[in-house]
């Protein structure tokens, strides 16, 4: 059963995803318990993003066929690539674990080495992603914890309806560049990759210790 909780826009994509002949804007109202005009509202814009299609549906008893929405097939590049993720492993956790391991050697390559000017961690961190062409957006601390939250949209893009490789990846770059300054920096420094409630493009790496 689609899990009523979330953002609406993933939930009706959720639940087109779930369809194997499509649905229209009334029985997704239904499903989620939203007035059909925002079903409709969030179908149209899944289309508008290339995220869903119409589709022609039988209508139900006499009068014209449904306009369903269904989602859209993966361009063959796309599908080609998800296909050679899927090979990470045969979980989610499998696939973040090896996409952390190709992420430390991102880092390792193009990332360049700690400077001993800079010992601190955030700054470290920072540092490294600036450096792979990740935007860090803001930086905050909370209790003890530091929180960068970091434009994904690259690696979702690279890695569409597998967040876990774009996680993992994430979470190498940044193991990597405090790693890197073990020398300069508390050993005791832990990160962790969490996403952001407020947007589908971003993540938060959190840094604590």
């Amino acid at each position: 059963m689609t899990d009523v909780i979330g953002k609406p826009r993933d939930r009706v994509r959720d639940l087109l995803a779930e369809s194997e002949s499509g649905l229209d804007a009334h029985e997704v109202a239904r499903a989620l318990s939203i007035h059909s005009t925002t079903a409709r509202f969030h179908l149209i814009n899944l289309v508008t993003d290339g995220d869903a299609v119409t589709v022609q549906l039988p209508p139900e008893g006499v009068g014209r066929p449904r306009v369903a929405y269904r989602i859209a097939p993966p361009a063959a590049a796309a599908r080609l690539t998800r296909l050679l993720l899927m090979r990470l492993g045969d979980t989610p956790e499998a696939r973040e674990d090896a996409a952390s391991d190709v992420g430390r050697e991102w880092a390792r390559q193009l990332a360049p080495a700690p400077q001993t000017s800079l010992p601190d961690p955030v700054i470290a961190v920072e540092s490294t992603l600036t450096r792979l062409g990740v935007e860090v957006r803001s930086v905050a601390s909370e209790l003890g914890r530091h929180l960068l939250t970091v434009c994904a949209c690259e690696l979702d893009d690279l890695a569409p309806g597998l967040p876990e490789v774009a996680r993992g990846a994430l979470r190498g770059a940044v193991d990597e560049a405090l790693q890197g300054a073990t020398d300069l920096l508390i050993s005791d420094v832990t990160a962790s990759i969490e996403p952001d409630p407020d947007s589908d493009c971003t993540l938060i790496v959190v840094l604590s210790g």
